[in-house]
C-alpha cells in the first residue's frame, strides 16, 4: 500500500465509498466473464487496462479482481465447469475473510495503489502521478514475495501519469515481476502513451443502464427521488460517480433553473439569475462552480443537438425541456450559432472564475450575453429559417 494519508484519496469520488469497499459489481457481466475466462485458461494478463467513462465501476472492478486473486481457493480447472452456469458474480466473491478485511482496511501488503498524492501545503491533490510515485512502486516490486503468492498493483488513474512517470512505468511493464498483476484504470485512454497501451490487455466498460444505476446508488446509500430517476440517468450518462455528485449537489433543480432562465429569452429575467446564484453558491461548497459549468455545458450540448437533429432528444431531462429547446434551437443554422455562443460563454465563465470575479456577476453577465446572442440569432429568423 502507499503511505498517503487515509483521509485523502484522489481515487475516491465525492459522495461515494472508496472502490476498495465495494462488496459486489452491478452489471458488467461480459467483463466478469472475460476475466474469469482468463483465469480458467490460466492466462491472466499481467497488465490489464480497464477503460470507460469515469464513475461506471472500473475501479471497483479492479479491486474485485485484487480480492479474487488474493483470496480465491479455485483452481483454473474448477471454473471451466462453473462458467457454464449463471452464477458468474458468486464465482468472484472473496473466499478468505481475513485477507478481505485487510484489503478493505488498506493494510494488505500484497496490494499497492498508485495515485496522485495530496499536497498538504496547498490542500489539494497534485496534478499528476509523479516519477517519484513510480519509483516508489519500483522499490515495492523489487521486494521478494512468498513462492506462488500474488501481488496486485492498481493505478488509478493511468491518465494522471505524465511523460516521465509514464515512461518509468513502461520500463516496469516491459518485464513485470513474476506473479505481479498491474491493473491500470483509464477514463481517457487516448491520453496514454501508445507504448504503454501496447503492453496491456484492454478490457472496455460500458455505462450503466437505468436499472443498474439505480441499484448501485441504492447500495451505496444515495437517496433517489423517484420522479428524478430518469433525469438522473440522462444527466449522469450512466455514471454512478457522476450521479452521486448530481444528487449531493441538487443538480437536477440547477439544470431546471438554467432552462427556466433560458426560456425567458429574449426578455431575460435577471431576478431568476440572481436567485440561482443565491440558491447554489451561498454555502460555498467545494466544486460548486465546476458543477454549474458542467450543467451549462450539458444544456448547450442538448440545445445544439436538438437543432442539428431537428427533433427532440428523448427521453427529456425535465417535462418542459423539449419545448424550450425546440423554441431556442429549431434548425441546423441556429445550432451552429448557439455552438459558437456556447464556446464563448463557457470560456468567459471559466476565465472569470479563475480570476476570482464575483460569481453572481459572472452568471448575470453570461446570461446577458446569451440574451444578446438570442436577438442576433433570431433577428432574421423569418428569412433564414
Amino acid at each position: 500500500m502507499s503511505d498517503e494519508p487515509d483521509h485523502f484519496f484522489s481515487d475516491k469520488l465525492a459522495g461515494a465509498p472508496h472502490p476498495m469497499q465495494a462488496k459486489e459489481i452491478i452489471g458488467h457481466t461480459s467483463q466478469k466473464i472475460s476475466f474469469l475466462n482468463f483465469f480458467a485458461s490460466n492466462k491472466i494478463p499481467q497488465c490489464l487496462l480497464l477503460t470507460g467513462d469515469k464513475g461506471i465501476g472500473k475501479a471497483s472492478f479492479a479491486w474485485l479482481i485484487a480480492k479474487f486473486l488474493l483470496t480465491t481457493k479455485y483452481e483454473p480447472a474448477d471454473l471451466k465447469i462453473d462458467l457454464n452456469k449463471s452464477n458468474i458474480s458468486s464465482l468472484l466473491e472473496p473466499q478468505d475473510s481475513e485477507t478481505l478485511n485487510r484489503i478493505i482496511a488498506g493494510t494488505e501488503q500484497r496490494v499497492y495503489i498508485v495515485r496522485r498524492g495530496f499536497n498538504e501545503k496547498r490542500k489539494t491533490f497534485f496534478k499528476n502521478i509523479s516519477i517519484e510515485d513510480v519509483r516508489n512502486l519500483q522499490s515495492y516490486c523489487s521486494l521478494s514475495i512468498t513462492n506462488g503468492d500474488k501481488r496486485v498493483i492498481i493505478i488509478d488513474s493511468a491518465d494522471d501519469l505524465n511523460k516521465s512517470s509514464g515512461n518509468a512505468l513502461l520500463k516496469l511493464l516491459e518485464e513485470p515481476p513474476k506473479n505481479t498483476f498491474f491493473l491500470l484504470i483509464s477514463h481517457q485512454p487516448s491520453l496514454l502513451l501508445p507504448t504503454l497501451k501496447s503492453r496491456c490487455q484492454k478490457l472496455s466498460f460500458s455505462n450503466l443502464n437505468q436499472t443498474d444505476l439505480r441499484t448501485v446508488l441504492t447500495k451505496i446509500g444515495c437517496v433517489i427521488v423517484p420522479s428524478d430517476e430518469v433525469s438522473l440517468s440522462i444527466l449522469s450518462n450512466g455514471s454512478a460517480g457522476a450521479a452521486c455528485t448530481l444528487i449531493n449537489s441538487n443538480c437536477i433543480n440547477l439544470y431546471q433553473d438554467i432552462l427556466n432562465i433560458a426560456s425567458s429569452l429574449p426578455n431575460l429575467r435577471t431576478d431568476k439569475t440572481l436567485q440561482l446564484s443565491q440558491n447554489y453558491f451561498a454555502k460555498k461548497k467545494p466544486n460548486e462552480f465546476e458543477i454549474f459549468l458542467e450543467m451549462m455545458q450539458y444544456f448547450f450540448s442538448r440545445l445544439c443537438k436538438t437543432g442539428a437533429m431537428q427533433k427532440p432528444l428523448l427521453p427529456s431531462v425535465t417535462d418542459d425541456e423539449i419545448k424550450i429547446m425546440k423554441n431556442l434551437c429549431p434548425s441546423l443554422r441556429t445550432a451552429n450559432l448557439w455552438s459558437e455562443a456556447a464556446n464563448i460563454t463557457l470560456t468567459k465563465l471559466n476565465r472569470g472564475y479563475h480570476l476570482n470575479i464575483d460569481i453572481e456577476s459572472l452568471i448575470l453577465d453570461a446570461f446577458i450575453y446569451l440574451e444578446k446572442c438570442y436577438k442576433t440569432i433570431f433577428q432574421n429568423r423569418n428569412t433564414n429559417e
